[in-house]
């Protein structure tokens, strides 16, 4: 944690806690510095008068900063005794003659004795060596306590010096500010002490005060508004959780922290810090690791070895205490308090210094009062640390406690992947182990689509990793594999039928991979094997039997640990097993199986894949028999890139079949109003059909609109040209005359509408939708010379006064509209010239165009083109191509003005 930087000592005093006696300030947020952290700050909440203890200069001894080294030195691995030699004073005032007993004030010097006794197997102690009765002839009881024990120790000539200690007593109620004690302590564990009247707080307060001299700061608590337990800090060093601070003092089990009546054991992160006890007391856990059990012993029993224990957090690497505490030894006043403060505690080192500890509490919503009642966790409750590192209380009774650290965070993450076809019907499934345990079946479905998730089971937080593929044992099934934190993995074969058969143990000692991944056949035998990625990024290849069984490995790579993700990739370019990798900076790479054991060389698939959560592959997603890769995000959201069998991505996959029986195909924007793009065919018959789309690059049942369409020569989609319903339709009949069908967007056509008489003479119409930039659908008419011209729609079903946008139009074969497909928020145009040529113009938003670019060649193999939106679900614009052959493909674009791999939303 973090320390305060002070260029002067600070006098503090512990103050009265007992009601009524004295009301605290308002609490201020001071910025805490750790000079040896940089310049991180935690807001720390520290009124002046709490600030009771600061380390001071002496003659010879180094100021601002607490003993060096501990307390108990030590020499040839002994620890040393600390006896400390006491002068103790009792003093009169200029103004109160009255004098503190000098027994009385004896006996609360040996209470701390005996307190420091019992935390140090009898090694530290204080011993009243001199005894004196002053007359001060300066002091008053006006005077702040640092003014009036520097009046005193001036009268007396006393100095530091090791292992000597001065305390001195006035007669005063309380000291200034109400507080019950002040102290100053420098290196060689000497320090003086300033201590009002006797009171039921004495014995405890000097305590306290001798806890400073030996080195230690106080007992914090973390308080949060939000109530987290645990919280991170910044690389600007302020805790994540903005309501988050540290509350001096708020450890009320601990001697360090608020005083009170009792005398708390003071807790381990000082005890070990200050090297207390027999160094046998906490146990080092080291970097916690998977999930371990442990017993606690009461922490006041100071007389046992090994009752705490302590851990690092594998991921934060911030360490942490855990300590039973019930009424027993000094601790004993648990007996009649709060039930809350009777638990494990869970405790680090550090807070508002170095030398401070911090309490972390099941709630951390600030505490009314002086002193929480909630300090310790119970039986059923578990501790997270901000890292993800799990602390379960298991059970607590008055002489043990049995915890459970789970630091394997993978248990409790979900992880989703695919076995291939698990509930049998032909399709391959997603499957997800929830972060509860639960396994949840999300089958595939017709359309490119996923379902909706059936739950299979409970239970599966045991497993660390759980992958499928496909088949493991031979029967045709799809099968899963999972292992467990200690390295044990299970086989779980399934039925067929979205269930399993008995599970079959592998075998022991898989915990030396970070990663288990499915390569599919990488030895060329037919048979699927298993891989393992080391620390050290070597892969182990585990030839599959095809029964069940991996038993050989050999080394199959080296390097993988660059990576992170890897996922199956078998059959992305064929019938060869291989992985998909992808690096920090989000490039994604393939790796091809060669047959035989190992890979090919790698194939660069790209960038821009860092911000994606799980990679899914291994299976086809969309039912054209290609290997795809399925990857999700930390939100849920699913996309899924289709393969070539060619080790790259599908710039275009088909999306329907025999659609060479109509006559013309085109977009009809969102007829049905759900929010996904369809699209319009028109057989030679004249029969207009709407095929919906699914808002996975598919379509739902088609819908017969109405019949009678053979009569018009051009029929389009206009956008909502008449301001209200749906996209409208406009058609031009044999005679010129143009006429509107508005639709109520839902699928329904209203009776055509009158809009232009003698337009025989243009060969070509569209609607780019708006292309002035006013909000209004507009036309676009191509004339017999080549000139193509704009009429700008009037927003209620009208057309305005046509303008030429220019020649050389009849260089095309096909125009269409292409939506905004630049991503600026303008619609554009593509023009496909005769030799298979097709270019964007772009639309500048104001009825003209921007330079144009060309997309590509040979798109003459396609009957036509038509812009379709969204239709994959994407966030990307789309346009279909049907071929003669009657096949529908799906382009996808990549809203810069372009193509790219074709993608689709399975949800």
């Amino acid at each position: 944690m973090r320390s305060f930087s002070r260029s002067i000592a600070s006098v503090t005093g512990l103050l009265v806690l007992a009601a009524g006696l004295v009301s605290l300030p308002a609490a201020a947020s001071v910025a805490a510095t750790d000079p040896a952290a940089g310049s991180t700050t935690l807001p720390v909440e520290s009124p002046a008068e709490q600030e009771h203890h600061g380390y001071e200069s002496a003659p010879g001894v180094p100021t601002d900063g607490p003993p060096a080294g501990l307390a108990l030195q030590t020499e040839a691995g002994v620890t040393a005794p600390v006896p400390i030699t006491v002068k103790l004073v009792v003093a009169t005032l200029v103004d109160n003659k009255s004098v503190v007993p000098m027994a009385q004030a004896e006996t609360a010097v040996t209470a701390s004795s005996n307190y420091w006794k019992a935390m140090s197997a009898g090694r530290i102690s204080m011993t009243v060596t001199e005894r004196a009765t002053w007359d001060s002839k300066t002091a008053r009881s006006t005077d702040s306590y640092y003014d009036m024990i520097n009046k005193i120790t001036s009268e007396l000539k006393w100095t530091y010096s090791a292992n000597k200690a001065l305390v001195i007593f006035v007669p005063s109620a309380t000291l200034s500010g109400g507080a019950l004690g002040a102290g100053y302590s420098s290196n060689g564990n000497s320090g003086r002490v300033l201590m009002p009247k006797i009171s039921g707080f004495t014995s405890s307060v000097i305590a306290h005060e001798f806890g400073h001299v030996l080195g230690s700061m106080h007992a914090d608590a973390l308080q949060c508004s939000s109530g987290v337990s645990d919280v991170g800090v910044t690389s600007t060093g302020q805790f994540t959780d903005s309501s988050c601070y540290i509350r001096e003092y708020g450890d009320s089990t601990d001697l360090m922290g608020l005083s009170s009546y009792s005398m708390p054991v003071i807790s381990s992160p000082f005890w070990e810090a200050r090297g207390l006890g027999n160094g046998t007391d906490v146990r080092d856990l080291g970097v916690a690791s998977g999930v371990k059990s442990y017993t606690l012993k009461p922490w006041g029993d100071t007389k046992l070895a090994y009752r705490a224990v302590k851990f690092t957090d594998p991921v934060s690497r911030e360490v942490y205490y855990l300590e039973l505490r019930q009424p027993v030894g000094y601790d004993a006043y648990l007996a009649s308090g709060p039930a809350g403060n009777r638990g494990v505690k869970v405790v680090q080192r550090g807070g508002a210094t170095p030398s401070s500890s911090l309490d972390l509490m099941p709630s951390t919503v600030p505490f009314s009062g002086y002193y929480a009642t909630n300090h310790t966790w119970q039986a059923g409750q578990t501790f997270v640390t901000h890292a993800g590192t799990r602390v379960t209380i298991k059970s607590v009774t008055s002489t043990s406690a049995t915890v459970t650290i789970d630091a394997d965070p993978a248990l409790h993450t979900k992880i989703q992947f695919s076995a291939g076809d698990f509930n049998g019907d032909g399709r391959a499934d997603v499957m997800s182990r929830e972060a509860d345990g639960s396994l949840l079946l999300l089958p595939g479905l017709a359309g490119n689509k996923i379902g909706p998730a059936a739950r299979l089971g409970g239970g599966w937080n045991i497993f660390n990793t759980v992958i499928g593929d496909a088949d493991y044992t031979g029967d045709g099934h799809a099968d899963v594999l999972g292992r467990t934190s200690d390295g044990v993995l299970w086989l779980y074969p399934g039925n067929g039928q979205s269930g399993f058969l008995p599970r079959i143990r592998i075998g022991a000692g898989w915990q030396i991979f970070e990663r288990i991944v499915a390569p599919g056949d990488l030895t060329g035998d037919g048979k699927r094997d298993l891989a393992g990625i080391k620390p050290n990024g070597t892969l182990w290849l585990y030839p599959g039997t095809g029964a069940g069984g991996f038993p050989t490995t050999k080394q199959a790579g080296s390097g993988w640990n660059t990576f992170t993700a890897v996922a199956p990739a078998s059959g992305f370019d064929g019938n060869r097993g291989g992985l998909v990798a992808r690096t920090k900076d989000g490039t994604l790479y393939f790796y091809p199986g060669n047959a035989i054991g190992g890979f090919l060389a790698p194939t660069r698939l790209g960038g821009g894949w860092a911000s994606f959560k799980d990679l899914i592959g291994g299976n086809d997603f969309n039912g054209d028999a290609k290997t795809d890769l399925l990857v999700t995000t930390s939100a849920g959201s699913m996309t899924v890139y289709p393969g070539n069998e060619t080790g790259r991505f599908a710039t275009r996959i088909p999306v329907g079949t025999g659609w060479d029986k109509f006559r013309q195909v085109w977009e009809a924007g969102d007829a049905t109003g759900d929010g996904i793009p369809d699209v319009f065919a028109l057989t030679t018959q004249g029969t207009l059909w709407l095929h919906p789309g699914n808002g996975s690059g598919s379509f739902q049942p088609a819908r017969q609109l109405n019949s009678g369409w053979q009569t018009y020569d051009q029929i389009f989609t206009a956008g909502n040209f008449d301001g209200a319903g749906g996209p409208d339709l406009i058609a031009r009949a044999a005679d010129g005359v143009l006429w509107t069908y508005p639709t109520d967007g839902k699928g329904k056509l209203f009776p055509r509408k009158l809009l232009a008489t003698s337009l025989k003479e243009f060969t070509r119409f569209l609607s780019p939708g708006d292309f002035t930039g006013d909000g209004r659908s507009d036309l676009l008419a191509q004339s017999a010379d080549g000139r193509l011209w704009l009429y700008p729609g009037n927003g209620t079903g009208g057309l305005q006064a046509a303008r030429s946008l220019g020649l050389g139009w009849n260089a095309f074969n096909q125009i269409a509209a292409a939506g905004d497909f630049t991503g600026d928020g303008k619609n554009d145009i593509m023009a496909r010239t005769t030799d298979g040529v097709l270019w964007l113009y772009p639309g500048n938003g104001t009825g003209g165009f921007l330079p144009r670019t060309q997309l590509g060649s040979a798109w003459n193999m396609y009957k036509a083109i038509a812009n379709v939106g969204r239709l994959a679900g994407t966030s990307s614009p789309g346009m279909i191509a049907l071929a003669p052959d009657g096949l529908l493909w799906l382009y996808s674009g990549n809203s810069r003005g372009n193509f790219q791999a074709s993608t689709l939303n399975p949800r």
